[in-house]
């Protein structure tokens, strides 16, 4: 685990040298991300910051799908679609998978006060169980993906390991993962327990679960250490990669502040990132089950319907 560099179509990309990059087209978008995260109303599942290094590594990334696992109230929906759109609606296409329907009850006229009709165009989204979803079609024509991994459980990391990164495996790809911390950089210092119990699993009101240097509240941190420890791949920290390419140079922070203002600039990330390019392999990956069709019920049968009998 560690904030190395990753080297895609000649490039060395990397959370902190993509928001160095792609500065003057986050300054741009600016004004609209802030708006957009205000028309969500959600700042407590998605920072500011975090809005600017997600946009900025997918600006810099240059993908031609980008691949939603988990939209919740949809901000990282949002920053995904922005940066579709700043690299082009005909180059970049957004899907969105969630189990809720949030999105499509609440969100969308929200947005579409500080949006334009057309900014909409590159983002498909749908709502069900993904774990049903055909990703085999999906993925069998783009070239360039990125893939935004926020939904959890154990079942949804053997979707992603076992049914989504084979299909990647031969492209050009990175798999960014939200809800995990570098605990080198954030988090109680000593990550003491405090008096409580081990971690229990997701929604574990305790302490937060600590395997290295990643402190997490979701079983997708036990799911990614144990595929990444197996195939030999590295798993990047975010934070480190911020802190070291960015906040070791004042100078740079001086001029983000200036260009940015404070909230779209911070030394945290709470993010990791990997991708299989970095190997040549072999891999291994886990067996994905898909869920058994659910028959229909049957239609009971109508009753027979009594004919009146003529009176004598």
């Amino acid at each position: 685990m560690s904030g190395g560099s990753l080297d895609v179509a000649h490039r060395v990309i990397t959370p902190g040298s993509a928001y160095w990059n792609q500065r003057f087209a986050l300054a741009s978008c600016r004004d609209r991300l802030q708006a957009l995260s205000a028309a969500v109303g959600r700042p407590t599942d998605l920072s500011l910051y975090q809005w600017a290094e997600l946009f900025t590594m997918a600006a810099d990334f240059q993908p031609d799908l980008i691949l939603e696992l988990g939209r919740g109230e949809g901000n990282s929906t949002c920053v995904f679609t922005e940066a579709a759109n700043r690299i082009g609606s005909d180059r970049c296409k957004v899907v969105s998978l969630c189990l809720t329907e949030s999105w499509e009850k609440r969100r969308p006229e929200a947005i579409a006060k500080v949006v334009p009709p057309e900014w909409f165009a590159p983002l498909k989204t749908h709502s069900g169980n993904m774990l049903e979803f055909d990703f085999k079609s999906l993925l069998a024509g783009p070239s360039r993906v990125l893939v935004f991994w926020d939904a959890h459980g154990y079942d949804i990391a053997e979707l992603v390991l076992g049914e989504i990164l084979p299909l990647l495996a031969n492209r050009k790809h990175l798999i960014l993962m939200h809800d995990l911390s570098d605990a080198r950089y954030s988090g109680p210092e000593g990550g003491s327990y405090g008096g409580q119990r081990l971690w229990r699993g997701n929604d574990w009101s305790g302490p937060r679960v600590r395997l290295g240097n990643i402190d997490s509240a979701v079983g997708q941190a036990v799911a990614i250490v144990d595929f990444t420890s197996r195939n030999k791949v590295t798993l990047h920290s975010a934070d480190e990669s911020i802190r070291t390419e960015l906040w070791s140079d004042p100078k740079k922070i001086e001029e983000l502040r200036e260009l940015l203002g404070s909230d779209f600039v911070s030394e945290q990330a709470h993010w990791f990132w990997f991708t299989l390019n970095e190997s040549t392999g072999p891999f291994t990956f886990p067996r994905f089950v898909p869920p058994e069709p659910v028959p229909p019920e049957p239609v009971p049968e109508s009753a027979p319907q009594s004919v009146p009998q003529p009176q004598r």
